[in-house]
This record gives C-alpha cells, sequence and structure tokens, in this order.
C-alpha cells in the first residue's frame, strides 16, 4: 500500500470485530468481558440486600465513600433557643461520646472493607471459574472435532 492510497477503516474494523468474535467463541475473553460478568453479579448480590438504593448505587463506584465515618456531624432539627441549646450540648458531650465510639466507628469500618472485599473477591473468582469452564468446553468441543 502507498502513501496515497486510502485506509479502507470498515474494513480494518470488521477484521478487528471478526478477530474478536473468533477469540471469544474460542473461550478467550477480553477483560471488559470478565468486567461483564462481573458488574451484573455484584448488583445482584447487592440487590439481594435490600438496602437503601443510595448506597447501593454508592457500593458500585470505585470510592469507599459509602463506609463508616467517625466525624459524624453534630446538629439538630429544634430551631430556637432551645436548638442551640442541644448544638452546644452536643459540641460539649461529644468528646466523650467519641472515647466510646470511635474505636467501635472504626473496628466497624474495617469489618465493612473485609466483607466488601470479601463479596467482590468471591464474585471475581467465579466469574474467572467461568471463563475458565467456557474454554474447557470449547476445547473439548474442539477435540471431539479432530475425532
Amino acid at each position: 500500500m502507498s502513501e496515497h492510497d486510502p485506509i479502507d477503516v470498515t474494513t480494518i474494523v470488521t477484521g478487528i470485530r471478526d478477530e474478536i468474535a473468533r477469540r471469544r467463541a474460542a473461550g478467550d475473553l477480553t477483560v471488559e468481558d470478565v468486567e461483564s460478568l462481573l458488574a451484573p453479579r455484584l448488583r445482584n448480590s447487592i440487590a439481594k440486600t435490600r438496602i437503601d438504593e443510595s448506597l447501593a448505587a454508592r457500593l458500585l463506584q470505585e470510592s469507599y465513600d459509602w463506609n463508616t465515618d467517625t466525624e459524624y456531624e453534630v446538629r439538630t432539627s429544634r430551631a430556637g433557643f432551645s436548638g442551640l441549646l442541644i448544638r452546644a450540648a452536643k459540641v460539649l458531650v461529644r468528646p466523650f461520646v467519641k472515647l466510646y465510639t470511635d474505636h467501635i466507628l472504626n473496628r466497624q469500618s474495617q469489618l465493612n472493607l473485609a466483607m466488601w472485599q470479601t463479596l467482590r473477591d468471591s464474585i471475581e473468582h467465579s466469574a474467572a471459574l467461568e471463563v475458565q469452564l467456557h474454554r474447557l468446553k470449547q476445547d473439548i468441543r474442539d477435540l471431539k472435532e479432530r475425532e
């Protein structure tokens, strides 16, 4: 092909898609294929817990902002002077309350992360086993065709 020949992008893209389809049929799944297996399983596991939908959506993101935070807000819905007194009392008592609650919340935070990672790992392992099973089935079909 010379420098002046037009490049047929459609043919190149079709060739790439055909190669991907051939590899998938042979059991070689792409990273995207494995992730596509992982995401619905993770969503399904979260849905079974029947937790708040906004928390479920945050769990599916890459951040850990869903986890327990020891820096909770001191607030009240009461207005006026009584609200001011309650907020002041909460602010004064907060250091003593934190002495008893921070270690519990920190431990809960660690347990939450451990359970979340265990769930993700088990789902990833399950998806990897499914990919491996798919490859083995394809190998068996190939061997049967050779006979």
